[in-house]
């Protein structure tokens, strides 16, 4: 893996603010950052940019838009208009993807009505995102998230909910909530792997202590990372790589060593 097509979004050292992470991610030869949000807003647009510009940094991703749910419930327009905002703020950043991140099923009648709300609020923002060169990226949860934080569940549903949203809708590919997919070897390849807009790693660990802060670094658990990431190499995949890990237990380590394992952990992959 070339280190410029690696990325460590920003969730993995959240002690750090947008510009300790821009600048230590650079020191490692990281070659893109993934951006939160809240960061972002803490930084403010024109220092954001200035670091990006300063430190070389990509962004394949500004993270996140969706959570139908609960901004379905302050308003009827409230996710659309926040999707708006996510692809503005993206724009201004050049990020090339809003993860988009459905949402549970709130006061929607069932779970079928909360993924058609979520088609609603794609469609309706795809024009906007296409005319600003931003893609709307559609990542699938996995299912224990279903009710609560994902209504898209299944790399084959995000794929169809793509296609009906149009160009301005891509996939991303989470290790940590695809892995387990039995029809994943499929979705690694083309015709769908040209919709794929990024791909964040991390590792499944066993036991799972908790349902999102309970990541494993790349080789420490049971997901075939390595794998993964060959066949997509081998199929063509020429996008980039974040790594993503929620996790407690590395929050608490120096963001310096962690930034340092994780690089040193996606290098490996190549000789794995």
């Amino acid at each position: 893996m070339e280190p410029q097509r690696l990325a460590i979004n920003q969730i993995t050292t959240p002690r750090w603010s947008l510009a300790e992470a821009a600048q230590g991610y650079a020191r490692q030869g990281v070659g893109g950052i993934g951006i939160w949000r809240d960061k972002l807003a803490e930084c403010g647009l024109p220092q954001a940019r200035r670091l990006l510009r300063d430190t070389g940094l990509r962004v394949p991703s500004l993270c996140k838009a969706g959570d139908l749910a609960r901004l379905d419930a302050q308003g009827p327009h409230a996710a659309l208009d926040d999707c708006k905002r996510a692809i503005d703020e993206a724009a201004a950043i050049g990020a090339a993807t809003v993860v988009f991140v459905g949402g549970g099923i709130g006061a929607h009648a069932s779970l079928q009505a909360a993924r058609d709300r979520l088609r609603q609020v794609l469609q309706d923002a795809a024009a906007l995102a296409c005319q600003a060169g931003v893609s709307l990226g559609i990542e699938p949860f996995h299912p224990m998230h279903a009710a609560e934080r994902g209504c898209v569940n299944t790399l084959a549903q995000a794929h169809r909910l793509r296609q009906a949203v149009g160009e301005a809708a891509s996939v991303v590919l989470d290790v940590f909530h695809c892995w387990w997919d039995p029809d994943l070897p499929a979705y690694l390849a083309p015709p769908y792997l040209d919709a794929v807009s990024t791909v964040q790693l991390c590792d499944w660990r066993v036991p799972t202590r908790h349902p999102v802060t309970d990541r494993a670094m790349i080789g420490d658990g049971v997901a075939d990372v390595a794998g993964l990431v060959r066949r997509l190499e081998a199929n063509g995949y020429r996008g980039p790589y974040e790594v993503e890990i929620f996790s407690t237990d590395w929050w608490e380590r120096d963001p310096a060593d962690v930034t340092r394992i994780c690089v040193q952990r996606c290098l490996a992959l190549d000789h794995a």
